[in-house]
C-alpha cells in the first residue's frame, strides 16, 4: 500500500520534546493544511458538526524503529506494540483531538502531540457511541513503579513564565511537567543535573532549578543557559539572545 499524504500539519511543536506524549492540556493548538486540487472541500462536508476527530498521520522524524521502547513511566523497556511510541515498523501515529473549526481546506485544532509539518494520511470522526472500552486497562503501566511526583511553580516563576510567554516562548511549563512528573533525577532519560541543594534540568538555552521532596517537586527559578560573555558576542545560532537579555534585564 502506497499512502499519498493529504496535507500537512503546521504547529508551533517542532522538536519531539516541544510535545507531548499523548494529546492532553499542556500541548498547543495545531492546524491541518489539506492539499488543494483533490476536492477534499467536499469530503471535509459536515465535518464541522463532529467534535472531536482522530488523526492519522506519520512520525515524519523517525528514520529507524525499535522493537522495545524505554517509556518515562516505567524502569524497564516495553514492547513497543504496546505502547503508543513513534518508533515504529511503519511510522505511523493516530490521535484524538478536539476540532475547533474548519475553514476552506484548513482545520484548527485543540492541543495535540503532532509535530510541525507532519504528514496528514487521513481524518476519521470519533464515534461517542463506539470509540469507548469499558474495562480497557493496560497492565505495565498500571504496575509501574515510578511514582508520579506533584509540580509547584513558586511566585517568582510564574513571573518568569508569564515573561516568557509574552515573549512567545510558551512551551517551557508544559515541557517541565512532562520531563519531572516522573522520574525526574534520571541523567540517562534527560538533560539534568545534580548541584549542592538542587538539580537543573535544561530546556534548549535555558535552565530550570527545581528542588525535590519525596513525591514533590518545586520549581526555583528559570535562568539563561548563556554566559555574560555569551550574550554580548554577536552571533546568534538559535536567534533567542534577544529574548535572553531581556529576561536578564527583567530578572537579574
Amino acid at each position: 500500500m502506497n499512502l499519498k499524504p493529504i496535507g500537512l500539519f503546521e504547529s508551533e511543536q517542532i522538536e519531539p520534546y516541544q510535545a507531548g506524549r499523548q494529546p492532553d492540556e499542556l500541548g498547543l493548538t495545531g492546524k491541518i493544511k489539506l492539499n488543494s486540487g483533490e476536492n477534499f472541500e467536499q469530503a471535509l462536508q459536515d465535518l464541522e458538526g463532529c467534535s472531536h476527530i482522530w488523526i492519522i498521520f506519520g512520525f515524519h522524524l523517525n528514520q529507524n524503529w525499535k522493537p522495545l521502547v524505554q517509556t518515562p513511566r516505567s524502569t524497564k523497556k516495553i514492547g513497543v506494540f504496546a505502547t503508543r511510541a513513534p518508533y515504529r515498523p511503519n511510522p505511523i501515529g493516530m490521535s484524538l483531538v478536539k476540532l475547533i473549526s474548519v475553514n476552506g481546506l484548513e482545520l484548527i485544532v485543540g492541543e495535540n502531540d503532532i509535530l510541525n509539518e507532519s504528514p496528514i494520511y487521513d481524518i476519521k470522526p470519533f464515534h461517542p457511541e463506539h470509540d469507548t472500552a469499558e474495562d480497557a486497562k493496560i497492565n505495565w503501566l498500571e504496575s509501574s513503579s515510578l511514582e508520579k511526583h506533584s509540580i509547584s511553580f513558586s511566585p517568582f516563576v510564574e513571573n518568569q513564565l508569564e515573561f516568557l510567554e509574552q515573549n512567545n516562548i510558551r512551551e517551557i511549563r508544559a515541557f517541565v511537567i512532562r520531563q519531572l512528573e516522573y522520574d525526574p533525577t534520571n541523567k540517562n532519560k534527560k538533560r539534568v543535573e545534580t548541584n549542592q541543594n538542587y538539580w537543573t534540568l535544561a530546556y534548549r538555552t535555558w535552565r530550570i532549578d527545581f528542588s525535590v521532596s519525596e513525591a514533590s517537586i518545586g520549581i526555583l527559578s528559570i535562568r539563561s543557559g548563556y554566559s555574560t560573555e555569551e550574550l554580548m558576542a554577536f552571533d546568534d545560532p538559535y536567534s533567542d539572545k534577544k529574548v535572553h537579555r531581556l529576561f536578564s534585564k527583567e530578572f537579574n
